[in-house]
């Protein structure tokens, strides 16, 4: 049996960045979706994620806005503009340490 890609939720205010993001992790091999700040809110009552990314560069308040609707899910809030090694290796890094 193939084990599911994790399902990774991209929260972030630039719709450009967002597609980047997301077309590199489901290059990866992930299952992503982008949202805003608003529309995760929304997604994060009705799915579960393995992993919620939040952009840098939110405002603190949308920032919190959407690590409290995560709850006690896994989430990445990034420290900045994280190119695509660096963001990989996070996730990857991340997904581990929820398996163990």
């Amino acid at each position: 049996m193939v084990p599911r890609p994790a399902r990774i939720l991209c929260v972030g205010d630039d719709s450009d960045l967002l597609l980047t993001r997301c077309a590199v992790l489901g290059k990866a091999g992930y299952e992503t979706r982008s949202a805003t700040v608003s529309e995760a809110e929304i997604l994060l009552r009705m799915e579960r994620y393995d992993l919620v990314i939040v952009s840098a560069f939110l405002s603190l308040h949308e920032r919190h806005r959407t690590v409290s609707g995560v709850g006690d899910g896994p989430v990445l809030v990034l420290n900045g503009l994280t190119l695509a090694p660096e963001l990989l290796a996070l996730v990857e890094a991340r997904l581990a340490c929820l398996k163990m």
